[in-house]
């Protein structure tokens, strides 16, 4: 799925900056304030943190694409969540919603998987993020590695979706990185996704992907800025 942006009057993009070189610590998911609305499908899952609203759904996917392109894509049963991510306050967002499957590169590839999330397991539930991680010690790279994302204006919304192979199975960055390394354990019964937005707007800079995406460098959400649902009940085809 083409991950989409509703843009407002008066969003700006400051461009440039540079990428800290210390490592810093993951922080813990800003849940915020639940809400559900039960559909005729699936349950909507909605959680609001600071000046930021969380809107996800997922169901299964007998034959869900996964992959950057027509040609690479592989058919594989799957979950997806389909999502979307609004700036309610009054200052642009960055939302880190484009994962590349390689965290280490310096730029963000053309062809990025716009449905790749981050799968593991936290505290019994799958968690579907589309996130950073900090550096691993003693790791230094020769360009600073970046993710894609999108401004977010005041009162507007991007929308996406986030996939994982069922049964699932762990999918992280390489050893550069600080981040979950235990097995998935594949009788999980709830999921949750996250999606980390912060203020760094000024790190940000087009990306060659096009449609408004950019490309900013790679850091571990601090203290509220990954957003995540609460846990819910993995659906069943």
């Amino acid at each position: 799925m083409t991950t989409t942006l509703k843009t407002s009057t008066g969003a700006a993009l400051a461009l440039g900056a540079v990428l800290a070189t210390s490592a810093c610590g993951q922080a813990e998911p800003s849940p915020g304030a639940p809400t559900s609305a039960v559909g005729s499908v699936a349950p909507v899952q909605t959680v609001t943190s600071g000046g930021v609203r969380l809107e996800a759904t997922m169901a299964p996917a007998g034959g869900a694409h996964h992959g950057p392109t027509g040609s690479g894509m592989a058919v594989r049963p799957g979950l997806v969540v389909d999502y979307t991510v609004t700036n309610t306050g009054s200052t642009p967002l960055l939302a880190y919603d484009l994962v590349p499957h390689d965290l280490g590169s310096a730029a963000l590839p053309r062809g990025v998987d716009q449905q790749h999330a981050w799968v593991y397991e936290q505290s019994g539930v799958l968690r579907l993020s589309k996130q950073g991680f900090a550096t691993a010690p003693n790791v230094r790279f020769a360009a600073a590695p970046v993710m894609g994302g999108h401004v977010i204006a005041p009162g507007a919304s991007v929308t996406g979706r986030a996939y994982a192979v069922s049964p699932p199975v762990l999918d992280v960055p390489g050893d550069s990185f600080q981040a979950p390394r235990g097995a998935v354990d594949r009788g999980l019964k709830q999921w949750q996704l996250c999606v980390q937005v912060d203020g760094r707007v000024a790190q940000a800079r087009p990306a060659s992907a096009g449609g408004g995406v950019v490309q900013a460098p790679v850091a571990a959400p601090q203290g509220d800025e990954l957003v995540c649902t609460r846990p819910a009940s993995i659906p069943v085809a």
